[in-house]
Parts: structure tokens; sequence; C-alpha cells
């Protein structure tokens, strides 16, 4: 389900926050909105809202690397990086009132 625009920006921001603090390692919220953009085609284009993070991240990686804007060489996006985008996603629809039921 699309969240409302404001809404995703502000997770973005937040969920970039929260990873560069984990990581210990800049994630801009540009990536973040790239991932979450990504991740709501996906489960439009298939029907299955409740995909896995490891399915997602597997599929939105095929996609960026299709990609010559998205940097996908060592060291840069990676199939490790979006699927801590994706939980962390998660913890942020949950505090937004929205969350959301993905197959584990």
């Amino acid at each position: 389900m699309p969240i409302d625009p404001k809404l995703a920006s502000e997770g973005a921001d937040w969920i970039a926050e929260m990873i560069s603090a984990e990581l210990e390692s800049f994630v801009p919220s540009e990536l973040c909105d790239i991932v979450m953009e990504a991740e709501q085609k996906v489960r439009d284009e298939t029907g299955d809202q409740r995909m896995s993070h490891d399915e997602m991240a597997k599929r939105l990686m095929a996609i960026f690397e299709a990609d010559p804007e998205i940097p996908t060489q060592e060291g840069a996006v990676s199939e490790f990086l979006v699927r801590e985008i994706l939980h962390w996603e998660d913890e942020f629809l949950t505090m937004a009132g929205a969350p959301r039921q993905v197959n584990r």
C-alpha cells in the first residue's frame, strides 16, 4: 500500500539516519527513497504485498544492477544494504501507525 509522499520522504530521512548510525557509514536518504519507490512498484506489479525482504532485495538488486545511474559495484549499493533499508522501513511504518506484514 503506497504511503503519503510527505511521510515517505520523512521515512527515507529517518531510515538513512538509522542505517548510517548502525553501519557507521553515510547512507543518503535518496537511496532510501529509490529503494522504497522501487519496492512499491515490485509489490504492485507482482501483486505480492507480503514478499519477504530477502526476495525483495534480490529483485531490487537486479533492477539496480541494470540501471547505470545506481552504483552497485563493491562498496556501493548491495543486497545487504537494500535488505537493511527494508527492515528499517518496517520500523518506521510501525512507528507511523501503518505496520506491514511481510513473509519471513
